[in-house]
């Protein structure tokens, strides 16, 4: 009798747009306006970024440039401009840890609501379920999997918000700023992302791989 040497795969998931819209439901049930309270944070923090960015060059050119040679220089001006990019950085501190900060409240408190809910599932499931499998990948559900749900709700999915909305604002003001640069910029991205996204296919599955070897780690004999 020959061996299979082939290697298994480890089949790939595709991304389940209505496992995200039943997440964010378990969100917007409790927590709609502190969620709205996070996207106003987001928007804020990426306003205030961007200003303080295109601010530099007025700073530099209309402020810091004046200034070089004078032999008697008044500063009162340049104090008022870097008082003002000041203000633009701690506007932007000030949202991102505010919105980080809320993200984790929601994210514990949804994560305690669906833990409770699975708790209540697994008390319905029969005695079959438990001896088709094994306790520690049923404990890995209520451990590893539900931890890894915390942090795509507490630090993924508004990095992913920030994210877009960083990259629509940026992208106005580069088409104001310089349009040639700016195709050069989208030729450059367009080839980062498929480096990318190749990457993150042949990443995937070892992602997978993690989760099953953990749950093999935890399980009770």
């Amino acid at each position: 009798m020959m061996e299979n040497n082939k290697t298994e795969k480890t089949p790939m998931k595709r991304f389940d747009l209505k496992t995200v819209k039943r997440i964010f439901n378990y969100m917007k049930a409790n927590h709609k306006w502190l969620l709205l309270l996070v996207l106003f944070c987001i928007i804020l923090n990426t306003a205030a970024n961007i200003a303080s960015s295109l601010f530099l060059e007025t700073l530099v050119d209309n402020y810091i440039t004046p200034l070089i040679g004078v032999e008697n220089p008044v500063y009162t001006e340049l104090i008022k401009a870097v008082g003002i990019m000041a203000a633009f950085y701690l506007v932007g501190v000030i949202t991102i840890f505010g919105y980080t900060r809320i993200m984790v409240n929601i994210s514990q408190s949804t994560l305690k609501t669906i833990r409770d809910e699975m708790f209540a599932k697994m008390q319905r499931l029969p005695i079959k379920y438990f001896d088709a499998n094994s306790h520690g990948d049923i404990m890995s559900h209520f451990t590893n999997d539900t931890d890894t749900l915390e942090q795509m709700i507490a630090q993924s999915m508004p990095q992913l918000i920030a994210s877009v909305i960083t990259i629509v604002g940026v992208f106005i003001a580069m088409l104001i700023t310089n349009i040639y640069l700016t195709l050069v910029v989208i030729v450059s991205l367009f080839i980062m992302l498929s480096i990318t996204k190749q990457i993150a296919g042949k990443s995937g599955k070892y992602f997978i791989g993690q989760q099953k070897a953990i749950g093999k780690v935890n399980r009770i004999y």
